[in-house]
């Protein structure tokens, strides 16, 4: 995507974990000073489009954890592409993943089990990351942030299909 950094095009500070909320207020100012409706003739509306098109697709961004954590690797001018996972970890995901559809399919006991499961992983992660891109820094090794992102893709596709299964 050449499209410019999601935290510059909402004038956020590049940072991790990010903050929702902030996201969030970021984009509503941005809608308070280019929203199209605010436009004083045709020119200034296409302008303003634009602008709030980017806008909402760096908010977009920003509040997926896989994206923005490409995003904060990428601000600071890394590599944010995935790097493989190890085979025994691809073993244990896919037996998780069994775990997880078999649940996500089962009564609301079960699913209620799987959605904490998938919620807490996803915290985990998200606090591996942070944890993973500290060290990176103070190293100068990123492998482990950009496997860390490829653990998070996994996760968001094992419980996006097992939720799309379900419905």
């Amino acid at each position: 995507m050449s499209e410019a950094c999601p935290f510059a095009t909402l004038g956020l500070a590049p940072s991790w974990p990010v903050d929702a909320a902030t996201v969030h207020r970021a984009r509503l100012g941005a809608a308070a000073r280019f929203h199209p409706d605010r436009a004083r003739d045709a020119v200034e509306r296409a302008d303003f489009e634009v602008l709030m098109g980017s806008a909402n697709r760096a908010a977009e961004q920003l509040l997926d954890p896989v994206l923005a954590a490409g995003a904060v690797l990428r601000a600071a001018g890394l590599d944010a592409t995935e790097l493989p996972l190890p085979p025994m970890e691809l073993v244990e995901l896919l037996e998780r993943r069994e775990w997880f559809e078999e649940r996500i399919a089962g009564d609301p006991a079960a699913q209620a089990e799987a959605r904490a499961w998938a919620a807490s992983e996803r915290e985990s992660l998200v606090a591996r990351f942070g944890t993973a891109l500290a060290e990176g820094r103070a190293s100068g090794a990123w492998s482990e942030p950009r496997r860390t992102i490829a653990r998070l893709r996994a996760l968001v596709r094992m419980t996006d299909a097992g939720s799309a299964r379900r419905g």
